[in-house]
């Protein structure tokens, strides 16, 4: 029987990967996307270059908290930074997931149901580490149809 946190890291895995349950995955969905894609909008939506980089913001936000960091905030210029080359944001992206699951397989299994420290609300590792897939899902399902128009 895996732990927690290996059930959490192959979560993360199966999002970001390959052949997921709920269809497509973040790599998927990033297959073939062009930079004239990645910089089209839906009236005043947010582009997908810019989706990816908000994304890779709150992953390192996850890694940070993990790695014990309690003064670690994602400010504004962060949180939707304005960038411009898609092939670095996709490759941000992937360096987040590996950072990520590496902070997590260091993380101690004991933490998971503690309170992250000094975080505007109340909750835990646990919550915060199934909030980031959450979070990647639903700015992926956005991607998803940026893609499409």
């Amino acid at each position: 029987m895996n732990s927690e946190i290996q059930n959490i890291k192959n979560i993360l895995k199966g999002t970001f990967g390959k052949k997921a349950w709920h269809g497509p995955t973040i790599k998927e969905v990033l297959e073939g996307i062009t930079s004239e894609q990645a910089t089209n909008s839906i009236g005043n939506s947010h582009t997908i270059i810019e989706l990816l980089a908000h994304m890779t913001a709150w992953r390192i936000f996850v890694v940070k908290k993990l790695e014990g960091d309690q003064d670690y905030k994602v400010t504004e210029d962060l949180n939707f930074p304005v960038v411009s080359d898609l092939q670095k944001t996709i490759a941000g992206l992937e360096e987040s997931q590996v950072r990520l699951l590496d902070a997590l397989a260091q993380f101690p299994e004991s933490q998971l149901h503690e309170i992250v420290p000094h975080s505007s609300y109340n909750y835990s590792f646990y919550t915060l580490l199934h909030g980031i897939v959450h979070h990647d899902l639903y700015h992926l399902g956005q991607i998803a149809l940026l893609k499409k128009s």
